[in-house]
């Protein structure tokens, strides 16, 4: 009697359309390494043939507007100064990096229509250039709140100095946006003086007048001089008033001489009264106005010496040497290169062609299985 001999567990044969794969496969083994191949050569070939990229970086940090600010170089304000920009003043350093502006200085400090090879006749040049500037420039944000710029091209030493320059080209146009405030301001103030100084010279013209007018030079002093002089003017005349009447009530050979005597004098002191009140009455009429017009003088003249010494601020903060951004890491000329990266290219593109060739192998053989005439 024959025994069948029954698999054992673990040598279970595939299961059937496995089976068709493999056979597939192995049928097309041949034209799938020769596809294989021809792409992997293919990608030998075009990967030398690619030219070399080298990337020069660099990073800064923005700084806080507030530093380079009168109020901030000067100590005017009591806030706590920020040193280094946060959230809108990235975004600005960020808007610059992108401007119009950049790539303009870019293109003309670099030749790039020469480097790129791009016709600068032709109507569209511009938008060719500037296309072919950003697809190798990039400016990002960090996760540290610092700013990488990273322009890649075919010479590592121009690579470093492009990103060098557009670098000092972003602290530039920052710079000249904030100063054009602060000039702004300036001419304001300057315009601000300038009206001021006309209407103190309308004030001293005004108070000359008065004060020639009324005889009046210090309200203050001369208020207090006519005030004694009118106390003791009163007190001579009561006293020459009263002797008068005693030599007059008491007679005698001698008082006639001293009756003369002592009206002459009361005529005198009674002469000086009446010019005494004229100047009381005058001092009283133009008191008022003057005392007006030396206060307004006084707050004028204030107000003039503190936007002198902000204009001051202002042309002194304009003639220092100032900076938009920090550099934390230098742009030098990299020692490698950036891409191609042929190992990549070629590994990727024989992957590929094995996978291609393979679903390629599978499609033909599934079609074969198919009456086609029947079908159509």
């Amino acid at each position: 009697m024959m025994l069948m001999s029954s698999p054992t567990h673990g040598s279970a044969p595939p299961p059937p359309h496995l089976l068709g794969v493999l056979r597939s496969l192995w049928h097309w083994r041949k034209p799938i390494l020769l596809v294989t191949a021809a792409g992997t050569l293919l990608a030998i070939v075009i990967a030398l043939l690619l030219s070399e990229y080298f990337s020069g970086k660099t990073s800064f940090l923005v700084i806080s507007p507030d530093q380079i600010s009168i109020d901030g170089v000067f100590g005017n304000s009591n806030n706590r100064m920020q040193f280094y920009g946060t959230g809108d003043d990235i975004d600005r350093i960020m808007a610059v990096a992108e401007s119009d502006a950049l790539v303009d200085y870019m293109v003309d400090a670099f030749h790039l229509y020469t480097v790129y090879d791009i016709d600068s006749t032709k109507q569209k040049a511009p938008v060719y250039v500037r296309r072919e500037f950003m697809g190798l420039y990039d400016v990002t944000k960090t996760s540290r709140d610092a700013i990488e710029l990273e322009i890649e091209d075919k010479d590592p030493v121009r690579a470093a100095e492009m990103a060098r320059a557009a670098r000092e080209k972003i602290n530039d146009i920052a710079l000249s946006l904030i100063r054009g405030t602060q000039n702004r301001s300036a001419e304001s103030l300057r315009g601000e003086i300038g009206s001021r100084e006309e209407n103190l010279r309308q004030i001293d013209t005004r108070l000359g007048e008065l004060r020639k007018i009324s005889g009046i030079y210090n309200t203050e002093a001369q208020s207090e001089t006519l005030a004694t002089l009118s106390s003791s003017l009163e007190g001579n005349i009561a006293s020459i008033t009263a002797k008068l009447d005693a030599y007059r009530n008491n007679g005698g050979r001698g008082a006639r001489d001293s009756i003369t005597k002592y009206r002459i004098q009361l005529a005198g002191l009674n002469s000086s009264r009446t010019t005494l009140d004229t100047q009381l009455v005058r001092l009283n009429q133009n008191l008022g106005p003057i005392d007006n017009l030396e206060e307004e003088r006084i707050r004028l003249n204030e107000a003039l010496s503190r936007d002198r010494i902000r204009l001051k601020q202002f042309e002194t903060v304009l003639r220092t040497e100032q900076r938009a951004i920090e550099v934390v890491e230098e742009a030098s000329p990299p020692v490698i290169k950036s891409r191609p990266m042929r190992s990549l290219i070629v590994v990727g593109t024989a992957l590929l062609s094995f996978l291609f060739a393979v679903v390629g192998a599978l499609m033909i053989d599934t079609g074969r299985r198919y009456d086609w005439n029947a079908i159509f």
